[in-house]
């Protein structure tokens, strides 16, 4: 049952578009941030409806992806999801603004590569190549990546401790809620795995622009 609501439109694309909208109401419930923040926040509200549209198996007014864009269109969200995240945790500034760097993209770039590749090494040394084992090893490697990061990679002085945090912890929700629902599908067999997956997906696709939005520090500094 869970699973083939799960497999339908009514999750993917439609509960992902609006758990969206819900994302995009939160960030205009907060004022007093600057507005590179706002443009940020939209940025990805514009990202998950793309993803969830252009994800979809049968993709809503273009029907199903042939080769090799059945392939090179999930990937790239897979990625791009991750430097989202990564991306906004080299910029996030102690003044609330937001400020990109080209060695700040260049970092974030190279550490959204790091658990893909592995992945593929782990996938290889076990000889196991089902979809949903390499949903499970892909998950605990950025879980992994990111508490990680949060222990060894200090946050600078430019940049917001609790913001970055806060960033960190949107993070780790969607992969822990991940883990535990690939573990219940693939160690139980259980449909219900399909049901807590439902959760993860909402944070990956709205909670991300709240968060950015509400673990901003209040502008001080006025427009510019």
């Amino acid at each position: 049952m869970f699973e083939a609501f799960y497999a339908s439109y009514w999750q993917h694309p439609i509960l992902l578009w609006v758990v969206a909208v819900l994302g995009l109401l939160a960030t205009l419930a907060r004022t007093g941030v600057h507005r590179s923040v706002r443009i940020a926040a939209v940025v990805l509200v514009v990202l998950s409806f793309l993803d969830a549209w252009l994800t979809t198996s049968d993709v809503p007014g273009l029907g199903r992806l042939g080769p090799p864009f059945a392939t090179v269109v999930p990937l790239f969200f897979v990625l791009a999801g991750d430097f989202r995240y990564l991306l906004l945790r080299e910029t996030v500034g102690r003044d609330g603004r937001i400020r990109v760097t080209g060695r700040g993209t260049l970092r974030a770039l190279l550490w959204t590569f790091v658990v893909p590749v592995l992945s593929q090494v782990v996938l290889a040394l076990v000889g196991n190549d089902r979809p949903r084992v390499l949903f499970l090893v892909y998950e605990i490697g950025f879980f992994l990546l990111v508490l990680g990061r949060m222990r060894w990679s200090p946050v600078g002085p430019t940049r917001s401790k609790s913001w970055v945090r806060a960033l960190d912890g949107v993070a780790l929700a969607w992969y822990g809620t991940w883990i535990t629902a690939d573990i219940v599908i693939l160690g139980l067999d259980a449909d219900i795995g399909f049901l807590l997956r439902v959760v993860p997906n909402a944070l990956y696709y709205g909670a991300l622009p709240a968060v950015l939005v509400w673990g901003a520090p209040r502008d001080r500094v006025g427009p510019g």
